[in-house]
């Protein structure tokens, strides 16, 4: 399957089924749920005691963090003392920096993760080099195969499983150098790793390239599958994620609009919501979200998508779905407010609903009193009284409730008075379909996002994912969103600012911690909230450990990272500008530094 086979269709990409213990990932297997411990490993009873409780939450893989070769030892109790409770669910090392903790680790384990990023490729290893000609990039790659070969055989000796897990936080200096800051070099980086297990003659791989952007996540996943696939490689799964997603709804929402879109699209065979809360409570998000993506959606209306079907007649898809940019449509002016074109994404809500605050106005008005005239399209022929209404200069509104409506695309009258929404039920594939037709009749209206939410968590989940994903791919004008509780205009803001398409408050990027963790994250990301949550145009990364801080500055305007037990390093972008900042005194130092790069505003 190549990645543009389930941009129009509900098809699954069939993979390599991997063996994990009892688990399988992969194949025609329902798509697994996974976590991790946040304990320190060598705090043998509080791991077993996460590991349990875990899985007796319904997780059906557990990663634990393995910095040192004396972490990996312990896995050995740690294994016994689960199993002897009757858990039996599988166990995955967490690898980073040290070759040697996975040689012990996978003596005990059922499956191993590497990063690609630091696994041989440490940053001094080139001593701090931004250049590298193509010996010194070739050793590199020799050094992978010294490095890693040899845990390859043992894996397979053993009947391990292993996860190539690249991090656009922690890409090397010599990927950095070569490819920069990229999706790219992100998948180019795993497939490095990738060419000394099909050497073995070794397929029990799966892949991950996560991000604490949703659009990197989406784009570099997207272009794993389709270099996969190109290079004929076999179908292995993919475990997705989005990395720091953070915590509460913008933690949820965000790992929706990345991991969502993505199984909408047909790729995903294990997923992990990472959020700054209790592992525990990761849980139930990622099984909901599972279920909500589930392909294809719509109450008591199944779509008929089928293979013979999965492309529309005409021109291609009107954006690249392995890089952003935003599709090219008509401007129209709706009430105070332009949209379309270079607009940004426009935010309207009933007349009823009041705006939560100054920063997240409500820009146009739905319902009585719009200024949208809505004609549904249906049959093969145009809406009755189009013509008059185009006449009289008012803006038309085309909603397509099914696809039988798209013949009536091509029967439409030029103007650039159009409109256009897709019923949510017919998921992003109807959207694509209708984009793809009004492109075809040399049409570019404006497409404004719409769904109605029944108020559960699964809905909002796949609101999320559907309408998240879009704006990810570049589609989208305008946004409005319907709820019988809560304010949905902030809701709507929140999604915006999950997708990257626009920004009305604070942005915190917050790791879901680990074993690495060198401070409580969870109580120190709710102090920082506190101090600045009242910045509308700041970007703040709390990273509990090295491993992905500084690479995720890269979205992030100040930094906040552990670096020693009890003390916090301070980043401006990706630049360390204070070092061993006391733990206590930190939090103020940030809001000092603030200050100083004339980013504060009072509250």
């Amino acid at each position: 399957m190549t990645i543009r086979d389930g941009r129009y269709g509900s098809l699954r990409r069939s993979t390599v089924e991997v063996r994990v213990a009892d688990a399988r990932i992969g194949g025609t297997n329902p798509i697994l749920v996974q976590s991790m411990t946040t304990t320190l490993t060598k705090d043998v009873e509080a791991t077993v005691a996460q590991t349990v409780q875990l899985a007796r939450a319904g997780c059906e893989l557990v990663r634990i963090t393995t910095p040192t070769q004396a972490d990996a030892a312990c896995l050995e109790e740690i294994v016994r003392k689960v199993r002897a409770q009757g858990v039996k669910v599988p166990l995955c090392a967490d690898i980073h920096f040290q070759p040697a903790a996975a040689f012990e680790a996978v003596k005990w384990v059922e499956k191993v993760r590497v990063n690609p990023g630091n696994f041989v490729d440490a940053k001094t290893a080139y001593g701090f080099r931004k250049d590298f000609d193509d010996a010194t990039y070739d050793r590199g790659l020799q050094k992978i195969d010294d490095k890693f070969r040899p845990l390859v055989r043992m894996a397979r000796e053993r009947g391990a499983a292993l996860r190539i897990g690249t991090n656009h936080g922690s890409l090397s200096d010599r990927i950095l150098a070569r490819w920069g800051d990229t999706p790219e070099g992100m998948v180019v980086s795993a497939l490095e790793y990738l060419s000394v297990c099909e050497d073995e003659g070794f397929d029990q791989v799966v892949f991950s390239m996560k991000a604490s952007n949703p659009k990197v996540v989406i784009q570099c996943y997207r272009l794993l599958v389709d270099r996969l696939d190109a290079g004929g490689h076999k179908p292995y799964p993919i475990h997705l994620g989005v990395t720091e997603a953070g915590e509460g709804r913008d933690g949820r929402i965000k790992s929706a609009v990345g991991i969502g879109s993505l199984l909408l699209d047909g790729i995903g065979d294990t997923v992990r919501v990472s959020l700054t809360e209790d592992p525990v409570e990761e849980v139930p998000v990622a099984r909901e979200l599972v279920a909500a993506c589930q392909r294809p959606f719509g109450p008591g209306r199944p779509l008929d998508f089928r293979e013979r079907d999965l492309s529309p007649e005409g021109p291609a898809e009107a954006v690249d779905p392995t890089s952003y940019l935003r599709r090219s449509t008509m401007p129209v002016r709706l009430g105070d407010a332009d949209a379309g074109l270079s607009q940004p994404i426009r935010v309207g809500a009933d007349a009823s609903i009041p705006p939560p605050s100054k920063d997240r106005p409500v820009e146009w008005t739905d319902g009585d009193g719009s200024d949208l005239s809505p004609f549904p399209l249906s049959g093969s022929v145009a809406p009755s009284g189009l013509d008059a209404a185009i006449r009289a200069g008012r803006l038309c509104e085309l909603r397509l409730a099914d696809l039988a409506g798209l013949e009536a695309i091509r029967a439409l009258p030029p103007s650039n008075l159009y409109l256009f929404s897709v019923d949510q039920d017919l998921g992003p594939w109807g959207v694509r379909r209708a984009v793809a037709a009004f492109e075809q009749a040399g049409l570019r209206p404006p497409l404004v996002l719409r769904w109605r939410l029944d108020g559960s968590e699964a809905d909002q989940l796949r609101m999320a994912a559907t309408l998240g994903g879009l704006l990810c791919d570049g589609y989208g004008d305008l946004l409005c969103l319907e709820s019988p509780s809560g304010n949905p205009v902030d809701l709507a803001y929140d999604l915006l600012q999950s997708a990257g398409a626009r920004r009305s408050k604070a942005e915190f990027v917050s790791c879901p911690s680990c074993g690495r963790t060198l401070f409580d994250l969870v109580s120190t990301s709710a102090r920082i909230r506190e101090k600045t949550g009242h910045l509308k145009d700041v970007a703040i990364a709390i990273m509990g450990c090295i491993v992905n801080g500084p690479g995720e500055m890269a979205d992030a305007d100040f930094g906040y990272v552990g670096g020693t037990p009890g003390a916090v390093n301070l980043y401006v972008g990706r630049d360390c500008v204070r070092r061993a900042v006391p733990e206590a005194e930190a939090p103020d130092a940030l809001v000092a530094l603030i200050r100083e790069h004339g980013r504060w505003t009072e509250p």
